[in-house]
């Protein structure tokens, strides 16, 4: 017999499938992943795709049910195409302004981002000027105007000034890469504006109807403004419009938290609840059915431009619009069909949404809710339909997206079903009553106020729930990032699994593969060791036993964070980062770098918090780990605690923060050893008492560290400078460390015989760059290069993570 060819075989297979739609869909994700990973020449990827389509084009001509494979590389290369056009190079005048001053005329082609610490333009360029010079190739930037002052509006040409700033790469490994972020919006670098009365309102222009839309949501937002609380806004703008920029930062967490985010999205469920408020409608006023889609489908895009057409809402009010359509022509909707030219709409819009989170797990959680759904309710049929529908859609959308959440975020939710199961009437009703008010808020704004009672009551109640849900044990798990297999395999499991459940013939054959693998008598043991074999290897994966010593030199910019991690696992953070004002704010390195990092290797819980000294750029992200996480306990420097002792602003809020959460605070001084591991030995070198009168007290005071790990050892120097390095010099006979975190970020200021009493093989200077203190030292480097040191910095290589097993040592780095 002749073995059929691979055309032969995916003809057959589209044939009969019945959904050609969905094989091309496939072939243009393809098309888009292969552009991301190749890059051509522009005119090379047009040429080509311009060959497939002529191609596709001949094979139109004979039979499309025998041409599959020819439409499905047209596809392809209609992905690759469009990926390659639409990728946005910096252009080369910007590369060359990075940093720089430039006055820019540009339109205003979205809805501002308004947040707590400025307002977010995605402004087209229509001309730049640097140093009298024009420029005048176009491309999209990211403006941000600081403070607060007027807001300017979708269509608005600007005239501003402000600094160019084309991010770096990130410098810890997994971490949010915000210049790829910004590619794939079509945007080439941002722009930083001073203040918003330095801009000015050229000329208006833009779309009349994205301008209509998105002035009448400015509009209906301000009612709510207008009637309600900050907090209570905030949240129903969010509810209602997506727009998310003002709502509080810890509210925005319990979302997260309680896989409650997407409500604060528009996505299906709020696209879902629009169709039915329109269609209700509508036959409340008795318009005939035959009128139906022709109001109710523009009614559906004018929501969806005015919401921002995000990939969520555009599936969603694709997929609405073909299920009014199907009904009023009486065809049943097929699913994946639907979903699949929601899917190619999208992509051939912007082929870069595919690799937007928004997108997959809108697509996913379809997808959950589709196949997922009705497998459960098979399983439960002496439910009550009611009761069982409350539970297998959340619990569907939970299974389909879960590894995708662990994949970006790292976070389980386990009170996720919970928590929708207690909001998802009480959302409808939200959005119900705040609809409510909108139209009398128009034109008599008190009725609205007294409409919005009602609403703000159910707000209340609403972000009650959520805070509960929040403060329920084990909310919330953070798992260390799976790799791309570990995904893959999930679904496979995932959908092996219910079609295991659901088909008795493959039920049949795994039952006969199991005969024959074990004898009847043997049949107990094999399943009983089966089942402990998948149990270890989970357990294998999920807290793995490496017995090493890791310690990560975290990159957080001009400051110091390093995290051990004992042969045992148990967890040690030695400072926690800090930006300008963190102590003050809380907002900054610690939420921004310190806790996303510790969450990416799947850390819960802090064994111990060690605070060097009482400086912003060591202690600042305390107070966002301490939110974040159960700390053990937490060692300070003496230096700090007594009032006349000099500190940054915002450090006592710090100890006091320690105190209200019942954890241990213990100041440690030298001979002081911290037993975390037995594995391990941690000992306190400095300060042997509070040392006063020198350049500066509050670093010759911090905490010296020494951690020895078999022949192998660490010495963490923390700020100090010259005076305490001579003391720890004479006095003490325990220096010698093959790895040394540099003492005060590389700074100049250090005893001349410091290094040399050290003598290590590895120096790490933790330091920001371009920082305005100089760090580090000239002659640092040069003492370290004379001992033929081998040097790593923060600012060069990102995070630097070591490890060893207590004979040799290991190195990553973040760049």
């Amino acid at each position: 017999m002749c073995k059929p060819s691979p055309a032969t075989i995916v003809n057959t297979w589209v044939v009969n499938m019945n959904r050609p739609l969905v094989f091309l869909v496939m072939a243009l994700v393809l098309g888009i992943v292969g552009a991301t990973a190749w890059q051509i020449d522009t005119t090379l990827a047009l040429g080509l795709g311009l060959l497939a389509w002529l191609t596709a084009g001949i094979g139109i001509l004979r039979t499309w049910r025998y041409n599959a494979w020819v439409f499905f590389c047209a596809c392809l290369m209609l992905g690759f195409t469009l990926t390659t056009i639409e990728r946005t190079a910096i252009p080369p005048h910007l590369a060359t302004l990075n940093g720089k001053n430039v006055k820019v005329t540009g339109e205003v082609v979205d809805q501002p981002d308004v947040r707590a610490d400025g307002v977010y333009y995605r402004l087209e360029v229509k001309q730049l000027e640097f140093n009298r010079e024009t420029l005048g190739e176009k491309c999209i930037l990211r403006v941000k105007i600081k403070g607060r002052g007027p807001v300017f509006k979708y269509g608005d040409i600007l005239a501003l000034q402000g600094i160019v700033n084309i991010p770096d790469p990130p410098g810890n490994p997994g971490a949010f890469d915000y210049r790829v972020w910004l590619t794939r919006q079509g945007i080439a670098a941002t722009l930083s504006v001073r203040d918003a009365k330095e801009v000015k309102v050229l000329d208006r222009g833009g779309s009349f109807i994205f301008k209509t839309a998105l002035a009448i949501r400015d509009r209906l937002e301000k009612i709510y403004d207008q009637t309600m609380t900050r907090t209570q806004a905030a949240i129903l703008k969010g509810i209602m419009f997506g727009t998310r920029g003002e709502i509080p930062p810890e509210i925005q967490q319990a979302f997260n938290s309680t896989g409650l985010v997407h409500i604060l999205s528009v996505s299906g469920f709020h696209v879902g609840l629009v169709v039915v408020l329109v269609l209700g409608l509508l036959r409340l006023c008795r318009l005939p059915a035959r009128f139906t889609p022709l109001v109710a489908i523009p009614l559906l895009l004018f929501y969806a431009v005015m919401t921002g057409l995000g990939p969520a809402v555009t599936r969603s009010t694709i997929m609405a619009i073909l299920l009014i359509i199907s009904h009023h022509i009486g065809r049943q909707q097929d699913w994946p069909t639907t979903l699949a030219l929601a899917a190619a709409v999208i992509l051939a819009t912007n082929p870069q949404n595919l690799y937007d989170i928004g997108f997959q797990l809108s697509f996913v959680a379809t997808w959950g809710l589709f196949y997922i759904t009705p497998k459960l309710l098979d399983l439960w049929p002496g439910w009550p339909r009611a009761l069982a529908l409350l539970v297998a859609v959340p619990l569907a959308a939970q299974l389909a997206t879960l590894p995708l959440v662990v994949l970006y975020f790292n976070l389980v939710s386990p009170v996720s079903i919970l928590a929708n199961l207690l909001t998802v009437h009480l959302v409808a009703l939200i959005m119900l009553f705040g609809g409510m008010s909108l139209l009398p808020g128009l034109f008599y704004l008190p009725l609205a106020h007294w409409l919005n009672v009602s609403t703000g009551l159910l707000t209340d109640l609403f972000l009650w729930l959520v805070q509960w849900c929040n403060s329920l044990p084990g909310a919330a798990w953070y798992l260390p990032t799976p790799p791309w297999w570990v995904v893959v395999a999930y679904y496979i499991c995932l959908v092996g699994s219910l079609e295991l459940v659901h088909r008795i013939e493959w039920q049949y054959k795994l039952k006969e593969t199991f005969n024959k693998l074990a004898p009847d008598k043997t049949k107990a043991r094999f399943a009983l060791a089966t089942l402990v074999f998948l149990i270890m290897l989970t357990a294998w994966f999920m807290w793995p036993v490496h017995n090493e010593l890791q310690v990560h030199f975290i990159d957080v910019g001009q400051g110091d964070s390093t995290l051990i991690i004992t042969p045992n696992n148990r967890t040690m953070l030695v400072d926690a980062g800090g930006w300008p004002q963190e102590l003050v704010t809380a907002r900054g390195a610690g939420d921004h770098v310190v806790v996303p990092y510790l969450h990416r290797l799947g850390i819960n819980h802090l064994d111990v918090l060690v605070l060097t000294h009482p400086h912003a750029d060591h202690a600042g992200g305390a107070r966002a780990v301490l939110e974040a996480m159960d700390v053990g306990m937490v060692l300070v420097s003496p230096y700090g605690l007594s009032k006349e002792d000099k500190v940054d602003d915002g450090y006592e809020t710090v100890i006091q923060k320690i105190k209200s959460k019942n954890i241990k605070l213990q100041p440690v001084r030298s001979g002081d050893m911290l037993n975390i591991d037995p594995a391990i030995a941690v000992r306190v070198l400095s300060p042997a008492e509070k040392i006063i009168g020198t350049r500066s007290d509050a670093n010759n005071n911090s905490l010296i560290l020494k951690i020895t790990y078999f022949q192998r050892s660490v010495l963490l120097a923390g700020d100090a400078e010259a005076e305490v390095e001579e003391e720890l010099i004479k006095s003490s006979g325990d220096l010698a460390a093959e790895v040394v975190k540099v003492p005060h970020h590389g700074s100049g200021y250090f005893a001349e015989n410091f290094f040399s009493e050290v003598n290590p093989q590895v120096a790490v200077i933790s330091v920001g760059a371009n920082n305005r203190f100089g760090h580090p030292a000239a002659r640092t480097l040069e003492t370290l290069r004379e001992m033929n040191c081998r040097v790593l910095r923060t600012d060069k290589q990102g995070a630097i993570i070591l490890t060893t097993d207590g004979t040799k040592w290991g190195m990553q780095t973040g760049k």
